[in-house]
C-alpha cells in the first residue's frame, strides 16, 4: 500500500477507535462517588440506585462483580481490591447477561435474544434464546431429573409451574465449575436466587402461584472461551 493511502486509512479509522475504547472504560456519571467506598456500604448504594447484583468472579488480587440498571439498560463491572471498590466502569450488556430485545410467543411472554439474563420472562427483560422446557412431574412424583449440555452464551431455560406455600428445591451438578443456575419467580423484576454468588444448591418456599424459571448458564469467564458444561440438574416441590 502507498504510504499516503495507508495514512489515510489511519485517518478514517482512528476516530471510530477512540469512542470504543472510551465507551468501554468509562464510569458512569451516578457511581463515580463510590470508587475507593468500601464494599459493604458500596453495594447498598448500588441497590439503592436502581442497581442488580447478577453475578461475581474472582482474580488472583481483586474481585469483579456485575450490576444491571433494568431502567437505565447500564451494565457495571466494579472490581474490588482489600476490600474497597478499585474500579466501576461500563461495560457491554451481555457482561450482565443482557442482550438486545425480541419479542418470544408463548406462555414465557417477554423478550428474548441470543444472549442469557438474569431478569426475563414476564417481567418484560431480556431472554436468552435456546432450549426451553417445561417441567412436569410423574404421576406419585414430586421430583424430576433433567440432564443437558449448555456451552458458550447459551442459557437452557426450565418452567415449573407451583402453588403459593410449596417447598421448592434446585440441585446442579455440573462439570464446569462456572456453570450455575437462576431461579426467578413469576412476574418477578430480578432473580430471587443467583447461583454465581449462592451455589448450586436452592431450597425456599414459594410466595406466589405461577410459573418459576430456572435458567443454567456459564459465567462470563468462560462463556467468553466458548467452553461447555455437561449438567444434571433436579428439581424437588412439595407441601
Amino acid at each position: 500500500m502507498r504510504p499516503s493511502a495507508f495514512i489515510m486509512s489511519l485517518a478514517l479509522i482512528a476516530p471510530l477507535a477512540v469512542p470504543f475504547s472510551a465507551s468501554a472504560q468509562t464510569t458512569p456519571s451516578d457511581v463515580r462517588d463510590l470508587v475507593g467506598a468500601r464494599g459493604s456500604s458500596g453495594e447498598s448504594a448500588l441497590t439503592s440506585r436502581g442497581y442488580v447484583n447478577v453475578g461475581s468472579e474472582a482474580g488472583d488480587d481483586r474481585s469483579w462483580t456485575y450490576w444491571w440498571n433494568q431502567r437505565r439498560g447500564v451494565c457495571l463491572s466494579v472490581a474490588t481490591m482489600n476490600g474497597r471498590y478499585d474500579s466501576i466502569v461500563s461495560t457491554p450488556a451481555p457482561d450482565c447477561r443482557r442482550g438486545r430485545p425480541t419479542t418470544l410467543p408463548g406462555p414465557v411472554g417477554g423478550p428474548v435474544d441470543g444472549r442469557p439474563t438474569t431478569l426475563p420472562g414476564p417481567v418484560g427483560g431480556p431472554v436468552v434464546s435456546g432450549r426451553t422446557e417445561t417441567i412436569r412431574f410423574d404421576r406419585g412424583a414430586s421430583s424430576a431429573t433433567r440432564q443437558g449440555t449448555v456451552s458458550g452464551y447459551e442459557t437452557v431455560t426450565y418452567l415449573i409451574d407451583l402453588r403459593a406455600g410449596q417447598t421448592f428445591t434446585v440441585n446442579l451438578r455440573t462439570s464446569n465449575p462456572s456453570s450455575y443456575f437462576n431461579v426467578t419467580a413469576p412476574r418477578a423484576n430480578q432473580a430471587l436466587f443467583i447461583g454465581s454468588t449462592s451455589g448450586n444448591r436452592y431450597q425456599g418456599r414459594t410466595a406466589v402461584s405461577g410459573t418459576y424459571k430456572i435458567e443454567v448458564y456459564l459465567m462470563r469467564n468462560a462463556a467468553r472461551r466458548g467452553e461447555r458444561a455437561n449438567y444434571t440438574l433436579n428439581v424437588g416441590a412439595g407441601r
